[in-house]
């Protein structure tokens, strides 16, 4: 452990319990030990605990630190013009680490005595819930969008690693959210549980952000074309944003602009001949969302339904599939791909409870008539209604 910075910490410790003006400690802090990472701030916290410093304190010199973290983050975010989607990302991560942080501190006072769990404090914690469960789209707009343009650039290890931390934020907030309930007495006896998990996510959280705003979005500010910032910016759209995001900008692209057609006319098939915008209407209107994965396991095609059941955005065409899993998974895609390569199999199903509904995901090794293997077909599908079919039903209801 750096002594030098311990003590570094102590005298902050010192400032806070002398009741020096916070912005003098703020500069403080910031001089001496410059940016702090979260993880640097709760090893250096349970030290100084462990030296008999009260938790209140170090509670203080934390709000501090995550307080000095926005506003690096807010001073970046005026660096970009509003509309672009960086400036989205970065005004989104203002925000969510404000709704953090604020969680963390009113579960975290009730659970000291500082505050008495009134019905207001706990209205406010379900409002910061929510506003944390819709942050998906969030994660959702930089896995699908942002990552796998910087991946056909040549950067893949810095998003792979931010997508691992995504999953590693969705686990506290997946605890946080099954501890939530409208019920203020079941809530407030969970409130107990709720202030570790809380403290950790707003912790990674302004990590997280933090390495996003100087490594993610830079990278993606040199290396982007601006005809990829338009994939972007119609990717976000079709995925969607949080109710919190500032209003972006949107620009109207073609789909000449994000992809290659062939010449207008019919494509032939043994069974008959659709045009092109016959053959892209009858995709976008099978009740099931299609995937279709080259020899080579990159990304090719998907259908674009109305209703899709798990996002896919433009920019991951030409993505290698197992980049588009999370790591937790990505061994099981790897060994159907494998299968179907050597033969071994030719499909592989599985199915899954999300968000309440019965998703069936299958897979189908394609070849062609002489038995090479030419890619694979993913199928998902919503079928809670399916199974809960009995009986006939033979007449049109008007």
């Amino acid at each position: 452990m750096n002594v030098e910075r311990k003590n570094l910490f102590k005298k902050v410790i010192e400032k806070i319990q002398a009741g020096d003006d916070t912005e003098i400690i703020k500069i403080y802090l910031s001089e001496q030990l410059g940016i702090v990472t979260p993880a640097e701030m709760a090893f250096f916290e349970n030290e100084l605990i462990q030296d008999g410093v009260s938790q209140e304190d170090t509670q203080k010199m934390r709000d501090i630190q995550l307080e000095l973290f926005k506003k690096s983050v807010e001073n970046q975010e005026h660096i970009i013009l509003s509309g672009h989607p960086i400036h989205t990302l970065m005004s989104e991560h203002v925000l969510l680490m404000k709704y953090a942080n604020e969680l963390d501190n009113i579960i975290g006072s009730i659970s000291e005595g500082v505050r008495e769990p009134k019905p207001e404090f706990l209205v406010r914690i379900r409002e910061l819930i929510e506003f944390l469960a819709e942050s998906e789209s969030h994660y959702q707009r930089e896995e699908n969008s942002v990552f796998p343009i910087l991946e056909k650039h040549g950067l893949t290890g810095p998003p792979q690693a931010m997508w691992s931390m995504h999953q590693d934020i969705h686990k506290l907030e997946k605890e946080l959210f099954s501890l939530n309930s409208e019920s203020d007495t079941e809530l407030s006896n969970n409130l107990g549980k709720m202030k570790d998990i809380a403290y950790e996510l707003a912790m990674q959280i302004a990590d997280h952000f933090y390495k996003e705003n100087n490594i993610i979005f830079p990278a993606s500010m040199r290396m982007f074309s601006e005809k990829e910032w338009d994939i972007v910016v119609q990717d976000f759209d079709d995925i969607g944003y949080c109710s919190y995001t500032p209003r972006p900008v949107r620009k109207e692209i073609t789909k000449e602009d994000t992809a290659s057609f062939a010449e207008s006319g019919e494509v032939s098939f043994g069974s008959g001949t659709l045009t092109l915008e016959q053959l892209e209407l009858l995709f976008n209107h099978l009740p099931v969302d299609t995937t279709f994965v080259d020899s080579e396991d990159k990304v090719r095609f998907f259908s674009e339904s109305p209703n899709r059941i798990f996002v896919r955005s433009r920019a991951i065409i030409g993505r290698s599939v197992q980049l588009c899993h999370p790591a937790d998974s990505v061994h099981i895609v790897q060994k159907i791909l494998d299968d179907f390569r050597e033969g071994k199999r030719d499909s592989a199903e599985f199915w899954l409870n999300l968000g309440g509904k019965t998703v069936h995901i299958r897979y189908f090794a394609l070849r062609n008539s002489g038995g090479k293997y030419l890619g694979c077909l993913e199928v998902s599908q919503d079928i809670t209604e399916i199974r809960k079919i009995e009986g006939e039903k033979r007449l049109l209801e008007e």
